[in-house]
């Protein structure tokens, strides 16, 4: 149960007298069914939502009762103790349990409320991603802590630390937002919210493509997190809805774009903690000069613009907030900029490279004190991993721990997609992000094992995950060059259409094939070499299922079964359909969304029904096309015969109808 106290109830009083007449503390306090979460009314709103997951955590692991016990105090500026100091570092966290009490406190409100999620973690029981690892706390009777006992938890390493909720479309299918004005559900959003908090993250870029006063920014501040933006939406224009009467370009019109980073800068709340990004790329993911072609096609000249563009973007911010915080995604074509010394940051900019998309940091060893990371654990590249987890945790640690150690770590921002397939590995990174150089894969991998599917199959399931990373085909030399569930589904798109249209498309704007027989003999050697890895990978997880507790299996299948399906399958699609064995590959096809389909129970039902960036059901569309083709009969009517699939930013953003960037004056 939570408390709401205000000056004078009769918890204050009651605190008062026990901490102050009570001659000698117990040797320890004990929680029990009959304890309550206390916080005052007046206290942040943030503060407060943290004190909900509290009383909720108490009664899952708990229960409840009409009895007396003990209460948890979450206090800030009312009902702290005169006898506790707050900590003073910025978002340290304090826990003290007094003689009748548990107190939680913090330096400031995200303090506070990393506190608050501590005790659940330590005490409780409670995963910081229970909720997308089908995990909830185990019941007890009680929970004991020392009297007197004073934690203190320090702030995390990483001073910026959060999620960028990118390419959306499983989140999007599975709780539409419609209703609330959004692409994903406003009740989606906050436990997205609840776990990046749980995990000591306070920031979020919340969705890709969206205006700045979008209901799901506002609900991120009021959850305590503070807002930024991504690399393509510099001071939160959505340029991806761009007005279509309007010039592009900074060179020619630059009061134009200007007026957009205003209007756009004016959508946020002037209470909101934002981050903003500055930089000039084009309308979509794209360099700047697709779009904005006045500026001649020179290295220096590009930079020189992006350049004058950062320097108008800090004079439009600075003229309405004290003291903000800049930083520059220097993703894709900024980096070459940055590496040549064309490129330099005003002061004030914090530099942030990007990884590959794989998880290997592009800053060739420049990586220094001050700047930070954008990173990766789920990725949509048209090679990359959008349904399953493919960033190895060794390489997660060689990097993350390498610009820690540089004193990088003014900003950590993971790119985690939908969420749910890829909890393994952000959790990783968010761990890094708090602990920095001092973290360990292989210690991480034991304990993930066993905290997620117990004690008896922790090690079988470590040895499994080691050969799942290892399995994937490699159809290149640099490391991260492995096929993934979007590679699959991509070349064997390229493949089938191919046969229907009686000629190789040799490339399109992602994918591009210089010699179609030499990239077809490499895809075909890299899944065929693969497969009996990935044979060696199911029969560990075999041996692991039976080991599993009744109540990890739902997980299990998730995230280990479904998972290792989509590979093999997909794999196995691959290289029958390189080999023009189009009926086996249907077959394997088929069985991908039947792994699909296994994952889809309880609160989960529907989830994969958004793929729209793999798009396995269009790559069995086609197939079945193809092998209509051999057969000598017509392929159906109406039928995309195209490698790519239809952009499906149409139907992820479709919520903001007809809305553009504002680019008035005003």
């Amino acid at each position: 149960m939570l408390t709401l106290s205000r000056p004078g109830s009769g918890f204050r009083r009651c605190a008062i007298v026990l901490i102050c007449l009570l001659p000698l503390p117990a040797a320890e306090i004990v929680v029990t069914s009959g304890s309550r979460v206390v916080i005052d009314d007046r206290e942040p709103l943030a503060l407060r939502k943290a004190a909900a997951d509290l009383s909720s955590d108490l009664a899952k692991t708990l229960g409840t009762s009409g009895a007396r016990g003990p209460s948890i105090v979450v206090a800030l500026d009312f009902n702290l103790p005169s006898t506790i100091a707050r900590p003073q570092a910025a978002e340290a966290s304090r826990i003290v349990a007094t003689r009748s009490t548990v107190v939680l406190t913090g330096a400031d409100t995200r303090g506070a409320i990393y506190a608050v999620y501590e005790f659940s973690r330590r005490w409780l029981g409670v995963d910081p991603l229970w909720f997308w690892t089908d995990h909830p706390p185990a019941r007890r009777r009680d929970v004991h802590l020392e009297a007197g006992a004073v934690i203190d938890i320090p702030p995390p390493v990483f001073r910026r630390r959060g999620w960028f909720i990118n390419d959306e479309d499983l989140l999007t299918g599975w709780r539409p937002g419609a209703a609330d004005g959004t692409g994903i559900s406003l009740a989606a959003w906050d436990r997205i919210f609840e776990a990046l908090l749980r995990l000591r993250g306070n920031m979020i870029v919340p969705g890709t493509f969206i205006f700045p006063d979008e209901p799901q920014v506002r609900a991120a501040s009021d959850r305590g997190l503070i807002v930024s933006q991504h690399h393509i939406e510099v001071l939160g224009a959505n340029t991806w809805r761009w007005p279509e009467d309007q010039p592009y370009s900074f060179a020619t019109h630059p009061e134009i774009l200007s007026r957009a980073w205003r209007n756009s800068m004016l959508g946020y709340r002037p209470d909101q903690e934002v981050i903003w990004t500055v930089g000039y790329r084009g309308r979509h993911d794209r360099a700047f000069w697709e779009d904005d072609p006045g500026i001649p096609p020179t290295d220096e000249a590009r930079a020189a613009t992006i350049r004058r563009a950062i320097d108008r973007q800090m004079e439009i911010v600075r003229a309405a907030r004290r003291d903000p915080m800049f930083i520059m995604n220097a993703w894709d074509e900024a980096v070459p900029l940055i590496e040549k010394g064309l490129l330099k940051l005003p002061a004030g900019v914090t530099l942030v490279w990007p990884d590959n998309g794989h998880g290997v940091i592009r800053d060739g060893g420049r990586i220094a004190k001050g700047q930070g990371v954008y990173y990766h654990t789920a990725m949509h590249n048209f090679v990359a991993n959008q349904l399953t987890e493919m960033v190895p945790l060794e390489r997660i640690e060689r990097e993350l721990t390498r610009a820690a150690r540089a004193g990088a770590t003014e900003y950590l921002l993971v790119n985690v997609s939908d969420v749910r397939p890829y909890p393994m590995t952000t959790r990783a990174v968010m761990e890094i992000g708090e602990r920095g150089a001092d973290w360990s894969a292989a210690s991480y991998l034991d304990r993930w094992s066993r905290e997620e599917f117990g004690d008896k199959a922790a090690a079988a399931i470590a040895d499994y995950y080691r050969a799942y990373f290892a399995a994937p085909g490699r159809y290149g030399p640099a490391e991260h060059q492995t096929l993934s569930d979007t590679a699959y589904q991509n070349y064997l798109r390229f493949i089938l259409v191919s046969i229907i249209k009686g000629k190789p498309e040799l490339s399109a704007r992602f994918v591009r094939i210089a010699d179609w027989d030499a990239w077809l003999a490499r895809v075909t050697q890299a899944a065929r070499e693969a497969e009996p890895r990935w044979a060696a990978a199911r029969a560990k997880a075999g041996k692991a299922a039976a080991l599993i507790p009744p109540d990890r299996r739902p997980f299990f299948q998730s995230h280990v079964l479904t998972q290792l399906a989509i590979h093999e399958h997909s794999n196995r699609a691959l290289l029958l359909g390189a080999e023009s064995k189009i009926e086996a590959a249907i077959a394997e096809l088929e069985q991908v969304l039947d792994a699909f389909k296994a994952a889809e129970y309880g609160p989960w039902k529907g989830f994969y029904e958004g793929d729209r960036f793999d798009n396995v059901r269009e790559t069995l569309a086609l197939a079945r096309a193809a092998k209509a083709k051999l057969q000598g009969r017509p392929i159906p009517a109406g039928l995309r015969v195209e490698a790519l699939p239809v952009d499906p930013y149409h139907w992820i953003k479709a919520y903001q109808g007809r809305r553009r960037v504002d680019v008035s004056a005003r």
